[in-house]
Order: structure tokens, then C-alpha cells, then sequence
């Protein structure tokens, strides 16, 4: 074999192996999850409830933070179901009552779901805020005018 055609050889073999490694890779870590709604991964075989991730709203007034700073307990709920949850770690900015959180984790035997990851979701910059009652009664049209 001439060396021009050695060099395609061992070129297209490093890439094609690059491939197959990044896909056994990708398909083994934890970075592709399936999100689950609270009453689907309640009603899941208890074997079948691992390596997924919840999603749900915080329902208003149950966040107990306690006294270290991250450590949280609350409840979440996709409008069907409701999960008690404890989370151990830096708690995100965005968690407050009623906000989109997803967890991942796994059930303890007393029925509580320990998170190992908590991400509350941003609510969307582009809702209308007839939504959150915070348009006005009326508009008003104001004319401004200068003196001179």
C-alpha cells in the first residue's frame, strides 16, 4: 500500500471509532432522562422508578427551608397527584412557591422523594401579565407637555 492511501485509511479508522465512542458514551451517562409527571411516576413499578426525572409545580406554602441553608423540604404536584420531596444542596433562585421544578432522585422507603437535583425552571419573560393580575383596572392615555 503507497502512503497517501495508509494516511485515508487511519484518518477515516479514527473517525469512525471517535463515533462509536461517542455514542456508547452518550447513551450510558444519566444525561438523557425522561421527565415523568408526578401521578405517572407514582403509578410506575417501583423498579421501573429509577433514573427519571419529576416534574411538577411547588405547591404554595409547603417549602420548609431549614436552618443550614440547603436543606429543603416541600411538595410537588402535576394537578393529579402530589410528592412529598427533601432536597440536600444549593437551592436555585428561582424556587418559590409555585414554580415549575424538576427533581431527580429516587423514593425513600417512608415515601419521600430524596433529590439528588433540583432545577426550578424560569417562568417565561413573555407572559402576559393579565395572567398574574398585574394590568391595569383601565388605560389611560397621558399626554405629556412641556413648558417653555
Amino acid at each position: 500500500m503507497q502512503l497517501p492511501q495508509t494516511k485515508f485509511l487511519l484518518i477515516g479508522a479514527g473517525v469512525v471509532l471517535s463515533m462509536v465512542l461517542l455514542v456508547f458514551v452518550g447513551s450510558q451517562g444519566s444525561g438523557v432522562g425522561y421527565y415523568m409527571t408526578v401521578a405517572e411516576f407514582l403509578d410506575a413499578p417501583a423498579d421501573a422508578r429509577v433514573g427519571f426525572r419529576v416534574n411538577g409545580k411547588v405547591v404554595q406554602g409547603t417549602i420548609e427551608r431549614h436552618a443550614t441553608g440547603e436543606d429543603v423540604g416541600f411538595t410537588m404536584t402535576d394537578g393529579q397527584a402530589s410528592l412529598a420531596v427533601y432536597y440536600r444542596g444549593i437551592i436555585p433562585d428561582t424556587f418559590v412557591d409555585g414554580a415549575d421544578v424538576v427533581v431527580e432522585g429516587q423514593l425513600d422507603p417512608e415515601g419521600v422523594f430524596a433529590a439528588h437535583t433540583l432545577l426550578a425552571k424560569c417562568p417565561s419573560k413573555y407572559e402576559s401579565a393579565d395572567e398574574y393580575g398585574d394590568a391595569p383596572a383601565s388605560a389611560e392615555t397621558v399626554e405629556l407637555t412641556t413648558s417653555d
